[in-house]
């Protein structure tokens, strides 16, 4: 091969490198970004097969060998399962978090809700603090999970509505609703702590990395198989390299259960909150 040729082969190789992580870490729309990511993987292995062929074209053998395929076989076997636990993982977390904000919001109307059983003071503060945690969560909260952080508001909010409770007086403790509100108001409690804990979870470096590595691995086994027809070759590396970054836009996806282009929405939060301002009125 012309050495004027493998330099085109290197830019290419080079420039979809870089191409893959930019796509990787820019915020595109979701079907954007995945045939991207897919068209930036399949020109990079096309590029990098001639260079391989360059590289050990003294190794690669014209028929492939039984260890060959018995080696590609296991790394295949290995690599899918790496993929099944990777997106198992991730989706269970996404839909768990998800299952979170749904029981938060409950708690949150559950608890205003009760409050009428109290006197007219204990509810319209309820009334009034529920409504103000709501309204920050939707409006402030929300924005600030995506960048990993949470509002102080809110959790004084939150403060409140404990004040409140902790404050009643011996009459209003002896309601037969006092216990259930304190109940919901650790249900409340609870399932925020989890929302903003799932808001900062990250797939372990050491996943991404066995994740990466699989994927390379099984990519260039397929480039020391020998094919006579060119063709052939390129369509296997290149099938394969665009389930890879299927792969990982898949579990990227979801990996950031309130940021991205899956990101789990305030629906619950705002439901309850169109609720306290109906009944505000």
């Amino acid at each position: 091969m012309k050495h004027h040729r493998l330099w085109i082969h290197w830019i290419l190789f080079l420039g979809s490198g870089a191409a893959l992580v930019v796509i990787r870490t820019a915020d595109l729309p979701a079907v954007v970004a995945g045939v991207l990511l897919v068209a930036a993987a399949v020109v990079l292995v096309n590029a990098g097969l001639p260079l391989a062929r360059h590289g050990v074209r003294h190794v690669v053998a014209e028929q492939n060998s039984a260890v060959q395929a018995a080696v590609f076989a296991i790394v295949g076997s290995l690599y899918a399962t790496l993929v099944h636990f990777s997106v198992v993982v991730v989706y269970d977390g996404y839909t768990r978090a998800d299952a979170t904000v749904a029981q938060e919001a409950n708690a949150l109307a559950d608890l205003e809700r009760m409050s009428k059983g109290f006197s007219g003071p204990v509810h319209r503060q309820v009334q009034e603090a529920s409504l103000t945690y709501a309204s920050i969560v939707v409006n402030d909260e929300w924005h600030t999970m995506t960048r990993r952080g949470s509002d102080p508001q809110a959790q004084a909010a939150l403060a409140e509505l404990w004040t409140i409770y902790t404050s009643m007086g011996p009459r209003d403790r002896e309601n037969a609703l006092y216990a259930p509100s304190i109940e919901r108001l650790n249900q409340l409690d609870d399932s925020r702590r989890v929302r903003l804990r799932a808001s900062v979870r990250d797939v372990p470096s050491v996943v991404w990395l066995m994740f990466y590595c699989g994927g390379v691995l099984a990519v260039v086994m397929v480039f020391f198989f020998g094919v006579r027809r060119d063709w052939v070759q390129r369509v296997i590396v290149s099938v394969l390299a665009a389930v890879v970054a299927l792969s990982v836009f898949l579990v990227t996806s979801f990996e950031q259960p309130f940021s991205g282009n899956s990101a789990i929405t305030p629906d619950a939060f705002e439901t309850v909150l169109i609720h306290l301002r109906s009944r505000e009125r």
